[in-house]
């Protein structure tokens, strides 16, 4: 069977200024550029386990920073619309949260076009697996939480909808989510320059899009959205929060903010981002 694209997606300059937040931020490049070099102070600042291998492929690791006295854990799934950056790139948003008593597991996954999205979200449950079976102490298991941004926001609450008894796990191993910038309807991503790279056609990405997936996992899901994103990135959050009423409520918009330096709010301590990470582990 042959599927065609929604007329609603089919002008590809339309889903292009809409999907791809590199043109709509002038100095996205510069921001991105200091991630890594951010990431790799803090990383020889602050003591870590490091490459902990959760799967075969050479991707397939994490870093984890416990806090000294842990009240919770948080895996924060990096994005890079599933073609891009690692757990290198994001350790800087560590220090604050382990300052509060929060660890951190930040895993990196194969990227596309080598594999697909669908392979994607099967390496972050083997990620919290490995996580939950043999890295975090009790105190971290008790009070785990997911989060990710822009394709890992997809990651965070695809994690959501996944039976974890497939996994030897809790239906509910994690006590909630915070899912930031996320794109979750795929279909608008077949038009788009990306798609050059994480390869999706009408038909898997009507499979792999979640508002019509169940949710199986009973915690809450918080969505967020920088208050300067595209009409679509809001759109998708809030389209997510209709379909999964049990779980999600409206999306929060932090004002004055882009695709870009909203993520960068999780690692500040008082921000708004970061208050509603900490209220996950109250």
């Amino acid at each position: 069977m042959t599927f065609q694209v929604s007329s609603l997606y089919s002008d590809p300059a339309w889903c292009e200024a809409q999907y791809n937040p590199r043109g709509a931020v002038p100095n996205a490049t510069d921001i991105y550029a200091r991630w890594p070099l951010d990431s790799a102070r803090l990383r020889a600042e602050l003591p870590h386990e490091a490459d902990i291998r959760y799967g075969d492929h050479a991707r397939e690791v994490m870093d984890v920073f416990h806090a000294a006295d842990p009240r919770g854990a948080l895996v924060f799934i990096h994005g890079g619309y599933w073609r891009g950056f690692s757990k290198d790139d994001f350790s800087f948003l560590a220090q604050a949260l382990v300052k509060e008593g929060i660890s951190v597991a930040l895993p990196s996954y194969p990227l596309c076009p080598e594999v697909s999205v669908a392979d994607i979200a099967q390496s972050c449950r083997r990620a919290v697996a490995k996580l939950w079976r043999d890295v975090l102490s009790p105190a971290e298991r008790a009070k785990l939480a997911v989060s990710g941004h822009s394709a890992g926001g997809y990651l965070t609450a695809a994690l959501f909808a996944t039976d974890w008894a497939d996994y030897a796990l809790p239906s509910t191993p994690f006590c909630g989510g915070l899912s930031i910038s996320g794109v979750f309807e795929l279909e608008p991503l077949v038009n788009t320059s990306m798609n050059s790279a994480i390869g999706l056609d009408v038909a898997r990405a009507r499979a792999w899009s979640l508002p019509k997936a169940c949710p199986h996992v009973a915690a809450p899901l918080l969505l967020t959205v920088g208050g300067l994103e595209s009409p679509e990135f809001h759109r998708q959050s809030a389209e997510l929060a209709a379909a999964w009423p049990e779980i999600c409520h409206a999306p929060v918009s932090i004002p004055g903010r882009h695709h870009f330096d909203v993520v960068e709010e999780l690692g500040r301590a008082g921000t708004p981002l970061f208050l509603q990470a900490m209220g996950l582990f109250a």
